[in-house]
């Protein structure tokens, strides 16, 4: 569907070349460590920096992210598709790129064997504010990650994990949010997933973000703690977004 917009001659993209520039924006975001769906990816400080451009309805939105640790352990360089398909139902295809521990990553592979690279499929629907609820589910499609299973026999069947989560927002002022959230992994194929040794909850925890004024200026800072059952961890994840 997202591809299928893309070259649609009609598309979101039809616009006027002079305005094009507007369309593109970049942001820097400074964390003490980087979490993602119950891991500690990086448990030190970061900067995480992305690119990206957004249709005119602002329906499509395409970047690149690229995530970098203070001492150099951390490195990571994705990219992401969003397509709203409603105001409250979006869309997303994300590969993720998270080449740390590769000595010599190849960063169009995504062989499951031998590339830390891996794609998968997002949906997201907020429910109508009456209901202040978001239903959120990721399916990694293919690549590595670790994301398939080897039987007895050395028969090896991929995953394809899915990740599920549901938000639930106490507060949604003007300059504060505060949201508690709950995430399963699970298989439809097989016992073990991406993100546990079987179907499990594996991310429970709350998020407080509201707006900092420093220097006559306004930057959204979060605070996420999450615990996760199935490997016994938690951390407390601080961020501010300097622009």
């Amino acid at each position: 569907m997202l591809i299928g917009t893309a070259l649609t001659p009609n598309s979101v993209f039809a616009q006027d070349d002079s305005a094009l520039a507007d369309n593109f924006d970049f942001g820097l975001n400074l964390q003490n460590m980087h979490t993602w769906h119950g891991f500690v990816v990086t448990p030190g400080f970061m900067l995480g920096s992305s690119i990206q451009y957004t249709s005119n309805n602002e329906k499509f939105v395409g970047g690149l992210w690229g995530g970098a640790s203070s001492n150099g352990s951390y490195r990571e360089f994705s990219y992401y598709m969003n397509y709203s398909v409603t105001n409250d139902f979006t869309v997303s295809l994300i590969s993720h790129n998270n080449y740390s521990d590769s000595e010599n990553p190849d960063i169009f592979s995504y062989d499951k064997y031998t590339s830390p690279n891996f794609v998968d499929i997002v949906f997201e629907y907020n429910l109508p504010d009456k209901v202040p609820l978001t239903l959120y589910w990721s399916t990694i499609l293919f690549g590595n990650g670790g994301d398939y299973a080897v039987d007895n026999q050395g028969d090896v069947t991929d995953s394809y994990s899915n990740y599920a989560e549901i938000r639930y927002r106490f507060l949604s002022g003007k300059d504060v949010q505060f949201s508690v959230f709950a995430g399963s992994a699970f298989s439809f194929a097989t016992e073990k997933t991406f993100y546990s040794n079987k179907p499990s909850i594996v991310n429970t925890g709350l998020t407080l973000s509201y707006d900092v004024e420093l220097l006559n200026q306004e930057f959204p800072v979060s605070a996420t703690a999450f615990w996760n059952p199935e490997s016994k961890i938690g951390a407390l994840q601080m961020a501010i977004s300097l622009f």
